[in-house]
This record gives structure tokens, sequence and C-alpha cells, in this order.
């Protein structure tokens, strides 16, 4: 799209577009299976977003993205499609692949529309509307446990009892839900009541999912809040600084064996929320809640390492995961570990370079300081966002999460691009993609 210079334009958002990003953001909490790919409705507000920005000559993009999305998917393709197929003696799979590929396609689209919201000032209504959408859901969910609705109990529970909202996958709706929780801590103004009341809903729906990856999430993550609201504590002595980070190091070490004790108040969670007995485990015996009622990652992760280790330069491509895994074990399945998958389906090589792009960020990210203290107060939020997931990663595999991809391309920007402008004219030659020929 045609630009003159490197300054960026004024914000020029129109009605439509500011109630298309919010609605795109309500309907990032939903997602169901179709046809082998995730389908999501905020697929269909992604369309109109996209090509308001492409008919108002406002969707950019630096040519060095582009370029090297384009190499990875040559060559992923002609190595998924052509060389793994040789390689293991197995039947090269277009469709598979191609469903993979479109896939990578799709979160590649919210990488550029998530550059593209923080650049038109839009990271408010995206944060506004994703936090809006986190908070009814849980609502709901929370509200069937209470009242059986016969459709809404069908669609949004998993095996009668688990909460998945409108997700999939009761894990993956626990991190949603926490990425919210990051949101609404952070998050100002919000009334003391109202902020107090949406983190209720949030917690008690991620109690309703069952989900011990995500209970462990939210006590990682809130440890870490409170690690750095100490950290930042004004007028704070180092003494008083490490007193306060010993205490909530201690209290981590404490609440769970408090709660081992309080029999009287886990009955009563699990009598009103029956699937609170799978996370009860966590806190009376932890190492049969990580390894039992189908939270083992053992086998799984196994098999990923096996396939790391046969093709560890680029991975077994896309469309072969599991055709390759059946030859490890019989009964094949998704690593449950973001970086084990992408590393058995991209190759160590790629995988470590993707991570040191997403690691690079988060520290750019961090060091990023602006005089507006919203548009702080924003950057927070994002890296907190993809700290979550950075985080989750480990139990779940979510490398084709759209919300990290969009979040992502919202961090790219915030930290490498929205620069004042006399930088920007400083560094005209860094940032040559910016012009005329370097947009999207």
């Amino acid at each position: 799209m045609a630009a003159n210079s490197l300054l960026l334009e004024k914000k020029r958002d129109t009605p439509f577009l500011i109630v298309s990003v919010f609605l795109l953001s309500v309907f990032l909490n939903q997602s169901n299976v179709l046809f082998g790919i995730n389908l999501s409705f905020s697929d269909i507000f992604i369309v109109g977003v996209m090509a308001s920005l492409i008919l108002k000559q406002e969707l950019k993009l630096p040519l060095s993205h582009i370029l090297v999305f384009s190499a990875f998917s040559i060559l992923i393709l002609v190595h998924s499609l052509y060389i793994i197929p040789n390689q293991y003696m197995i039947a090269a799979d277009p469709l598979a692949t191609l469903i993979d590929y479109t896939k990578l396609l799709v979160v590649f689209l919210y990488y550029i529309l998530g550059f593209n919201l923080t650049r038109l000032k839009l990271t408010a209504a995206f944060l506004k509307g994703f936090v809006v959408g986190s908070v009814g859901i849980g609502f709901l969910g929370i509200l069937i446990s209470f009242v059986q609705i016969p459709y809404l109990s069908s669609i949004m529970l998993f095996g009668e009892s688990r909460l998945i909202g409108l997700m999939n996958d009761p894990n993956f709706f626990a991190v949603i839900q926490c990425c919210a929780l990051s949101i609404l801590l952070r998050m100002k103004p919000i009334k003391m009541v109202v902020r107090i009341g949406a983190i209720g809903i949030i917690l008690l729906s991620i109690i309703s999912s069952g989900s011990k990856s995500g209970i462990i999430l939210v006590v990682l993550y809130s440890v870490y809040f409170l690690i750095e609201k100490v950290v930042k504590m004004e007028k704070a002595t180092s003494l008083k600084v490490v007193g306060a980070l010993l205490s909530i190091l201690g209290l981590s070490a404490i609440v769970p064996n408090l709660l081992r004790y309080s029999e009287e108040l886990m009955d009563v969670i699990v009598e009103r929320f029956p699937i609170f007995s799978r996370v009860e485990l966590l806190f009376t015996d932890f190492s049969s809640a990580v390894s039992d009622g189908g939270s083992g990652r053992a086998e799984v992760w196994e098999t990923a390492l096996h396939m790391i280790d046969s093709a560890p330069l680029l991975g077994v491509g896309l469309g072969n995961y599991i055709p390759v895994a059946n030859q490890f074990i019989h009964n094949p399945n998704v690593a449950h570990n973001t970086y084990l998958q992408l590393a058995a389906e991209w190759g160590i090589v790629l995988t470590v370079l993707f991570l040191l792009y997403v690691g690079s960020t988060l520290i750019d990210n961090k060091r990023s300081i602006s005089k507006n203290e919203q548009e702080n107060q924003n950057r927070q939020m994002i890296r907190d966002i993809l700290i979550i997931f950075l985080i989750a990663s480990v139990s779940i595999s979510l490398n084709n999460a759209r919300i990290f991809w969009l979040v992502l391309g919202m961090s790219v920007f915030q930290t490498r691009y929205n620069q004042p402008a006399n930088q920007l004219l400083k560094g005209e030659k860094k940032h040559e993609s910016f012009r005329d020929n370097g947009h999207l």
C-alpha cells in the first residue's frame, strides 16, 4: 500500500472497523473442528477487517516478514511432500499437508492482523472484546453448573462434566481464560466490584474445566504477577523486596499443604463442581495428578522425541506427524507440548530460530517504555499473554492458536516499529521495508 514516508500514519479507524475488531476478539473464545481444521467465527471477521484495511490502503507488513514466510512455506512443503515420504517409506498425503499448511497460513494472517491492529491503535479494542467474550462464556459455563440448559450444556461441556466453553478442548479453554485473567488484573480503569466479579467468574470457569494444567498455569502466573508487583514497589528497600519475595514463595509452598488438610472445603467445592475432583489431586497427590486421569504425557512426549531424533534438521514436515508416529507407537497422538510438536514437524533448527524470535520480542517488550501510560499498559498485557502461552505450551500443543499469533504480531510492532517519528527518520535505511515497495 502506498505511503510517502516512514512516519506512521495517523489513526483512521471507523465504527465498522472497531466493531469488527471487537467481535473478532470476542469470538477468539470460540473454536470447533470441521473438516479436520479448527474453525472459528473470528475467521469470518478477520476477512472483513483485512478487506477493510486493504480498501483503505492501511494493511502493511515489512517485506522481510513476507519473504521469510514465503521461503519457509516453500521449504516445508517440498520437505513434507517429497523428502519425508521417501525417507520413511510412507505415501505422500497432499490433502493432510494442505490442511496443516492451511492452519499455518491462517495463523500467519492473524500475525499480520495483530501487527496492523497495534499500528492503528486498536489494541485496546482487541483486549476489551477478548475479555468480554471470556467473562461472558465463563458466566454461562458456571450458570449451567447450577441450572441445566439443554442446548448450552451439550455444546459447553466435555464428557457431561468438564467445561470447555465454546472451545473443543478443556485445557485450551483454561489457557484462554487465564489470558483473560491476566488482562483483568492489569486493565485500567475498571471498578473494583466489576474487576473482582469478573476475576471470580474466570477462576470458577477454570476450575469447572477440570484442567490441572490450567490450575498450575494460574498459580505460576499469579506468582509471577506478585513478584513483578513487589519488584516495582515504589520506595521499597532491597530488604523489603527480598522479604516480600520470600513471603510470596513461602505462601506458594504453604497454601497447597493447607488445602490438603482442608477436607471440608474440598468436599463443598467437589459437591458443587464435581469436576474439581480432578483438580483436587493437585493438592492431595501431585504426582498422581499429573500422570493419571488422561494427564499422562510421557508416552506422547517419548514418541515426539523419537521423531525429533530421526529427523532433527527439518523434522517430518506437515501432514506426516501421525503416519511417522505410527512407526514408533501403535496409538499415536499429538505431542501435547508445543516445543516438541514444532521440533518434530519443523525440525530443531527452525524451531530454535522461531523461539529465539519470540524470546527477543519478549525482552524488547520488557525494555520498551512509552510516555503514554495506556500504551505501557497494553504492552504489559500483551507480554503477559505471550508468557502464559509459553508456559502452557509445556503441556499443550498451541502452535496453531490464533490468539498467540495475533498477540505475537502486536508485540513485534510494539517493540520494533512503534518508535518516535524522529527515530524512524534516522533509521530510514534500517526500516526500508515500510516504503512503497515494502508494504503488503
